[in-house]
């Protein structure tokens, strides 16, 4: 696959924000090793042939790529797989060391304003961030905790932000893997979207543009019009 950078963007404005999602963004999930297979190994012995075996290790595949939440009621958990992978999901937490994509060093130089957005698990995702030590580069780090009392879903998140930066929806870029989560909510608000396509991650049409990684986005901001 060659990387799909498009140097014309699709947006008019200076792009002034940017908005980054953490995992299959600027960290590879699967960096994680070995950490979720006690959830796996809980959803696996609460099946009890409520998915197929095939269906249900695609399900635990996707648990790499998307929040918790959302792969349940994706693929149909029953409330005893649901209930035993929540369990082991909130008492998890990663310890350093932890590295993120190899070019996750590029981020502090990006010529935007930059703010942190994931969803997940508290403790998991805030041990992630605090592992990288990546919380300086941005203005806020935002985690949408699925495991605290709603409401939930990055759109409401986005829209604070919008609110707080005073610009247009054009001029903030959303970068990040999934349109189930960041693309689609950013796209929703007529934000310019940003996909990373990561090993592993695959390539969404509804996004704006499609990169690689971070030399993507440096590129994509480089060939955007400068301020009038």
């Amino acid at each position: 696959m060659t990387e799909p950078i498009p140097l014309v963007p699709a947006h008019r404005k200076p792009c002034t924000v940017a908005i980054f999602d953490l995992d299959n963004c600027l960290l590879d999930a699967r960096a994680m090793g070995t950490l979720f297979e006690s959830a796996f190994v809980a959803i696996r012995q609460a099946n009890q042939g409520t998915l197929s075996p095939e269906v249900l290790e695609e399900a635990i595949g996707e648990c790499w790529y998307t929040a918790f939440d959302l792969v349940a009621e994706r693929f149909g958990f029953s409330a005893a797989m649901r209930d035993a992978g929540w369990q082991e999901f909130c008492r998890m937490e990663m310890r350093p060391p932890l590295s993120g994509y190899a070019d996750i060093g590029q981020l502090p130089g990006l010529p935007v304003r930059k703010y942190l957005v994931t969803s997940g698990f508290r403790r998991l995702q805030q041990s992630k961030i605090d592992a990288l030590g990546i919380a300086p580069w941005f203005e806020r780090v935002v985690i949408d905790a699925i495991d605290e009392p709603g409401p939930h879903g990055k759109g409401r998140i986005f829209a604070d932000i919008l609110a707080q930066e005073g610009c247009a929806p054009r001029q903030v870029l959303v970068v990040g893997d999934n349109p189930l989560s960041e693309l689609g909510a950013g796209r929703a608000l007529g934000m310019v979207t940003v996909q990373t396509v990561r090993p592993g991650v695959s390539p969404w049409d509804g996004a704006d543009h499609q990169v690689m990684g971070l030399e993507g986005v440096a590129l994509l901001l480089s060939a955007a019009p400068t301020a009038q």
